[in-house]
């Protein structure tokens, strides 16, 4: 057993700096240059990155026979795509090299092989893309086509996966597309296949080729895509690496893999939904068996057997890394216990003839005996999150507690394939409690608690002022203890982004956090929120999954919900109330009851005397809710037709907040446009 704290008790979570000196800044504070300039590994995070040589096998390199078994050809243009949508030689140039001060080894080590691209065979029938998002293709050799299973992010970068397939094995029609779950890399390149001239978009309006999902994928992608998409694209870009440069001191790897594509994701609307374990579906000579698992790694998600071959995709429920129970870029807390469970049933039914397992990330397991032990230390590790957290928990322990000082058996979270490169132990285990025990710890302070912005102005007038706190975190920086000194400044920060003295330092500590990191994500973020205090804000945001194209595209009832959720219920509440039947274009009816500011909506159930009553399209009234046309100009030119009080639809002109940027500061506090007024 071991804790999860300290190099001494190395379990995975980044080596602290804790109380030790650092040569390279000057022992009198008055001498620290605070600069805007990225800084190199200080002494004491080069020794800390150097102990982990001693802690893990490195010796060990069945991992990089695996990730390169079967290559066919590599990544057309060394994988890169124009207009600065995925660099993929940046992010390969770590392979061949040892790792650096600035990178954790370990990190680097994994970086080496999950960044590395090209076109695979798996097996029999089955070839995959990786390397060119963050997500793989797999593609699936039917009697006389393809399947496509799983779609990437990008656009682009499917296009390009789709290229190189088809110039190695031929151009082949599609038969179907099958999305393991709701998370965008998994299904935002969709209309790459457009692109490709492999269908059309009425092919699977009409149920032609099947585009099959799981249970709940619709509701589950627009929430997290739609309804909250802008703040979740920009916590992304930070999640991922998309604001840093690939390097040494900048992003690594993705961890699933090399890194997310810069584009601009879509919604694909499935034609045929797995309900119910077992369900078989028969496409082009291939019969596909699916098992669903919900809450695991996504909300809607499902795994999916082959028995013609034997060939077994556990989704992203089993992949070479630990996962996240809690994402950063913010989405429902995970069930570790019914991941694990998941898993140790999809054991039970298929692990005495499995031969391969597949997934959309990471590289294949191939043999019965190595799936069955990969799926069972991979089981482990959920269900050890689970029970460790709750066992602490009900001594007593508090999130934060358990975090820092749970006891973890080596013999699992020491593997290779369960390193935390993707998810974090210390924020897995503090999530676990969350999501069993909620955010209050037991502790009558926390209710009390000041947001951070007055906390921290509190905070600083107790410690004499700006200067004395920013006097303690140099201090604390000159010890090697990062972790205090951004505390520390992050109190200055929380309402006062202006202090550069303050920005520059907290910068460096966090920087220097960032470099011992052997999760990717948390390096990411680290480096990213650097990059952000250095700039002073504004940090360009290149990803978007809610584009104006997916939100006219949403099924009609999600698309009126994403309206209500966007209304500003102040300026809502000055214009008085209003009822409305709502008629649009396709036959889908709602009725809308503007009251008190807020705009209730029901499908189906209109009113019997409304104020008024609308017929419109969508795109139409995207439009007209975007402030982009007037509805005068629609009524005039015959796209909308208002019956009834025309006064009442008017009081819809103007309530809805459309204008929301998806550059807004994550450390620094929130910039004007930004803010709600």
């Amino acid at each position: 057993m071991q804790r999860v704290r300290g190099a001494s008790a190395w379990v995975g979570l980044g080596i602290f700096a804790l109380g030790l000196p650092i040569a390279a800044v000057a022992q009198n504070a008055t001498t620290y240059q605070f600069t805007a300039e990225s800084k190199g590994a200080t002494p004491f995070t080069r020794d800390a990155n150097k102990a982990v040589y001693g802690q893990l096998d490195f010796n060990n390199k069945v991992a990089f026979q695996d990730s390169r078994n079967g290559l066919i050809a590599p990544l057309t243009n060394n994988g890169n795509i124009e207009g600065g949508v995925f660099d993929a030689t940046g992010m390969n140039f770590m392979q061949d090299k040892q790792a650096p001060d600035s990178v954790n080894p370990s990190l680097w080590r994994h970086a080496q092989l999950a960044n590395y691209g090209g076109l695979f065979k798996v097996t029999d029938h089955i070839y995959q893309v990786r390397g060119q998002d963050l997500s793989n293709l797999t593609i699936i050799e039917t009697k006389t086509g393809v399947v496509y299973f799983d779609v990437e992010y990008s656009p682009k970068a499917l296009a390009k996966s789709i290229a190189l397939y088809e110039q190695h094995r031929g151009k082949k029609p599609l038969k179907g597309v099958i999305i393991s779950h709701s998370h965008a890399d998994h299904f935002g390149g969709f209309d790459g296949v457009y692109g490709a001239g492999l269908a059309k978009p009425e092919d699977f309006k009409s149920g032609k080729i099947p585009l099959i999902a799981p249970q709940g994928f619709l509701e589950e992608a627009i929430s997290e895509n739609v309804t909250a998409g802008n703040i979740m694209a920009r916590r992304a870009g930070y999640q991922y690496g998309n604001v840093l440069k690939p390097g040494e001191r900048g992003i690594i790897t993705g961890a699933l893999g090399p890194a997310l594509a810069n584009d601009k994701s879509g919604l694909p609307i499935p034609n045929k939904v797995i309900t119910k374990d077992g369900q078989k579906v028969s496409i082009d000579g291939v019969d596909f068996v699916f098992f669903l698992a919900p809450h695991s790694e996504a909300p809607a998600e499902m795994v999916m057997y082959i028995p013609q071959w034997k060939a077994l995709s556990m989704a992203e429920d089993v992949n070479h890394l630990q996962h996240n129970i809690y994402t950063l870029r913010g989405a429902q807390t995970r069930d570790a216990s019914v991941w694990a469970k998941y898993i140790g049933d999809s054991l039970a039914r298929w692990g005495s003839e499995v031969e391969v397992n597949f997934g959309p990330h990471t590289w294949p397991v191939w043999g019965n005996k190595n799936v069955v032990e990969y799926l069972k230390n991979q089981r482990d590790v959920y269900q050890s999150l689970f029970d460790t957290t709750l066992r602490y928990a009900n001594y007593g322990y508090r999130p934060d507690d358990i975090a820092e000082n749970a006891q973890l058996p080596k013999s699992v979270f020491n593997q290779w394939d369960n390193r935390p490169y993707y998810g974090h132990t210390r924020n897995n285990l503090k999530s676990t409690y969350i999501r069993n025990l909620g955010w209050y710890s037991g502790n009558a302070a926390e209710l009390a608690k000041y947001p951070d912005a007055e906390r921290g102005k509190r905070y600083v007038e107790t410690m004499g002022g700006v200067q004395k706190v920013l006097e303690a975190a140099q201090a604390s920086f000159q010890k090697g203890d990062y972790r205090f000194t951004a505390d520390l400044l992050n109190n200055v920060v929380a309402y006062d982004g202006s202090n550069q003295h303050v920005n520059f330092l907290m910068a460096d500590a966090l920087e220097q956090l960032g470099y011992q990191e052997e999760n990717s994500l948390y390096r990411n973020w680290y480096l990213g929120a650097a990059v952000e205090l250095r700039q002073g804000g504004n940090v360009v945001n290149k990803l978007s999954t809610s584009s104006p194209e997916v939100i006219a595209a949403l099924p009609p009832e999600h698309f009126v919900n994403y309206l209500g959720m966007l209304v500003d219920q102040i300026k809502a509440e000055k214009v008085g109330n209003a009822t409305i039947n709502l008629n649009l274009a396709g036959g889908a009816k709602f009725g809308l009851d503007l009251h008190n500011g807020v705009l209730n909506r029901v499908s189906g159930l209109q009113a019997k005397k409304p104020d008024a009553t609308l017929d419109i399209s969508q795109a139409d009234l995207l439009a007209f809710a975007s402030g982009k046309t007037s509805m005068d100009a629609l009524v005039s030119g015959g796209k909308a037709k208002i019956t009834g009080d025309k006064a009442a639809v008017g009081k819809l002109d103007g309530i809805f907040a459309l204008d929301i940027k998806n550059n807004m500061n994550l450390v620094l506090p929130l910039q004007p446009e930004n803010r709600v007024q």
